[in-house]
């Protein structure tokens, strides 16, 4: 099935939960944003939020609402209106798996 040139790995999952992501700015500073979640795969998420965010920067996040804590690589990040759409690919082995999902023998 073809996905219209779609080249993700994992299929996306539509959420929409307040989202708190931490990252140091190019000059060191710590930041700090809240921002929505748009979607969200295995290996990764978009958020929605006011400020840009370096590609390739780390970023530290946590959304209660997905049971999602840990750290993600800025991979895009593209500017919407007057918000930025962030593309975060997780890393240090974070996963995430949909609440309903059930183990499979």
């Amino acid at each position: 099935m073809s996905r219209g040139g779609d080249l993700r790995r994992h299929a996306r999952t539509e959420k929409s939960s307040p989202i708190q992501i931490v990252w140091k700015d190019r000059n060191g500073s710590d930041r700090f944003i809240t921002g929505r979640t748009l979607d969200i795969s295995v290996a990764g998420l978009r958020v929605e939020i006011s400020d840009p965010i370096d590609k390739r920067t780390y970023v530290t996040l946590r959304c209660a609402a997905l049971g999602l804590q840990g750290v993600a690589s800025v991979r895009s990040c593209n500017r919407k209106g007057m918000k930025y759409i962030v593309g975060l690919e997780f890393s240090g082995g974070l996963e995430w798996k949909p609440k309903d999902a059930t183990p499979q023998a």
